[in-house]
């Protein structure tokens, strides 16, 4: 039986414009300097989660969340259904991110939402930080209300996650985290 859980979402213009405040914030300021290079390594060479319509999982649910938050997608939740509104956002998106035409989220367009993504840290909010929260409640577990604030609780399970997954635990969300957030089961240094 799939499961559908719709998540409301709040789109206020002032909490959207909050979210872009750090997306274009180096890389390199997040994921903790001191990661190891095999740990880095590893995590870059995970296949991404493909995702095309008709599926329902978690992920579907943080492209939602990002798709919003960039302006693709209008919709007041965000269910892990991916539905023909959601394909036609992702065919857009690519088309705007210059990717080949598809109605799929495969790994080029992972690539380009992680870019869009920036650096996720303490004291953002917005439709980026529950794409985080969601990853975290879904995907692995976390107790967290999905409230798009990230604060304490939200930092404390990226640092908890972060040390899980041998990043330098430096409790911001960049491009190595993201990805280890989306492909857990890829993921194998030990």
């Amino acid at each position: 039986m799939s499961k559908v859980r719709g998540i409301t979402m709040l789109f206020a213009s002032g909490a959207m414009a909050a979210g872009f405040g750090l997306a274009g914030a180096p890389a390199a300021l997040a994921d903790g300097p001191e990661t190891p290079p095999e740990v880095v390594a590893a995590i870059e060479a995970a296949a991404w989660p493909e995702l095309t319509e008709g599926q329902e999982t978690w992920e579907v649910s943080v492209v939602k969340f990002l798709l919003v938050e960039y302006g693709y997608l209008d919709v007041t939740e965000a269910t892990e259904h991916f539905d023909e509104r959601l394909g036609d956002a992702v065919a857009d998106y690519r088309q705007d991110r210059g990717l080949e035409p598809a109605r799929a989220v495969d790994g080029d367009v992972w690539e380009a939402l992680t870019d869009d993504l920036g650096v996720v840290r303490q004291g953002d909010s917005g439709n980026r930080v529950k794409a985080v929260q969601y990853a975290l409640l879904e995907g692995h577990g976390y107790d967290l209300l999905l409230d798009g604030e990230f604060g304490p609780a939200t930092r404390t399970a990226v640092v908890d996650f972060q040390t899980g997954a041998e990043i330098d635990a430096d409790g911001e969300v960049g491009p190595i985290t993201f990805q280890a957030l989306l492909t857990p089961d890829d993921v194998s240094v030990r």
